[in-house]
């Protein structure tokens, strides 16, 4: 019988809030891909405490902390970035450090490990590294932002892109979505009656386009609940006093179970994002709408790059009341076969196999 391969599940920045709770989608995707995984791989994981202890038990279960992490506040200052960069890149050396692997997935990955694998190598590592957007193009110095990851594809062996349209010319890559949909999970919350009224989850950072939203939904005079942390309170204050009486916004963290509860009983979850960012960039709340029969409202680049049926605008003041469908039967028919047919535990998990088995076959 042959001996089952190591799987070394990775993950290096460690983001979280002045109170040490994890931010982002880190926990929940380590949780899901060491699920996919346990019965064909051997498991390993290494992550900084915060990740771990936000992260499904079962998943972690005997897992290396790595010693860094990143403090994620509004407005940090210079020499705070540069330490938080040299962090990563401590962890990042760490765990290719790590010994009797026969791959080390990097499953939630931004630019500086490109810049790692650019400057460094892989150190003989077999990489498989997963991309929740297609580039790194935007700034200053997005010319040579774009060369480095170019040639940072060269030290991995397989790239796990979740869009499906994203195109990666140095290394091999496959469609894998941010998060699978398990009915378990997700048919609980699954709402069919839902009054006419919408959401916008997740972190309230500075990229969203928040104002307008607010503004736009004043006027269009459809209850809207915003719930999420907001690092930059200042900002928080002006929405509130902006918001007309149809719009709720909560400072807080959501627990996941009242982030189902809210996304899967709306009719409409809204997605202030600008689209020069997210059309070649995924969202996970916008692919949890799809699990939950939750009609998007974005700009229509977004969900055309992100290939999810939704209200798409052109830009927010041209969005009218009457484009949000009071019966939203059609999309959700949709959304039902997308999930059937590329979101599916099961469709996932025989994908993620096929994707290391073979892999592993054609490099020896």
């Amino acid at each position: 019988m042959e001996e089952k391969k190591t799987i070394l599940l990775a993950e290096y920045q460690g983001r979280c809030d002045e109170m040490g709770t994890a931010v982002g989608h880190a926990p929940k995707v380590l949780g899901e891909y060491a699920g996919l995984l346990k019965n064909g791989f051997k498991l390993r994981v290494l992550a900084p405490r915060c990740v771990l202890q936000a992260a499904d038990r079962d998943a972690v279960k005997g897992a290396k902390v790595l010693p860094h992490n990143i403090v994620m506040k509004a407005k940090p200052g210079l020499l705070e970035k540069i330490f938080n960069k040299l962090r990563m890149f401590a962890n990042i050396r760490l765990v290719l450090r790590q010994k009797d692997v026969d791959w080390v997935w990097f499953f939630n990955t931004e630019f500086y490990l490109c810049l790692y694998l650019f400057l460094f190598g892989n150190s003989g590592k077999r990489i498989a590294a997963s991309f929740f957007k297609e580039n790194y193009d935007t700034g200053r110095f997005a010319a040579i932002k774009r060369y480095i990851f170019a040639k940072a594809q060269e030290n991995m062996s397989i790239i796990l892109s979740a869009g499906e349209d994203f195109r990666f010319e140095g290394a091999d890559s496959v469609f894998f979505p941010d998060y699978y949909c398990d009915e378990e999970e997700y048919a609980p919350y699954r709402i069919h009656e839902r009054q006419r009224r919408a959401v916008c989850l997740g972190t309230m950072g500075a990229e969203k386009e928040l104002e307008e939203m607010v503004e736009t939904f004043t006027r269009l005079g459809i209850p809207l609940t915003v719930a999420g942390r907001f690092y930059d309170k200042e900002r928080l204050k002006k929405l509130r006093e902006a918001a007309g009486e149809n719009i709720q916004i909560r400072d807080e963290y959501l627990s996941r179970e009242e982030y189902l509860r809210l996304l899967g009983s709306a009719a409409y979850v809204v997605l202030p994002y600008a689209p020069d960012q997210y059309n070649t960039q995924t969202s996970g709340v916008l692919q949890e709408a799809l699990f939950l029969d939750t009609v998007p409202v974005s700009y229509g680049a977004v969900l055309s790059g992100n290939r999810v049926p939704g209200v798409g605008f052109a830009d927010w003041k041209s969005l009218k009341k009457e484009e949000l469908p009071e019966d939203t039967g059609a999309y959700r028919r949709e959304y039902a076969r997308l999930r059937a047919e590329k979101y599916s535990k099961e469709v996932m998990r025989d994908k993620l196999e096929k994707v290391f088995e073979g892999q592993l076959r054609r490099d020896g």
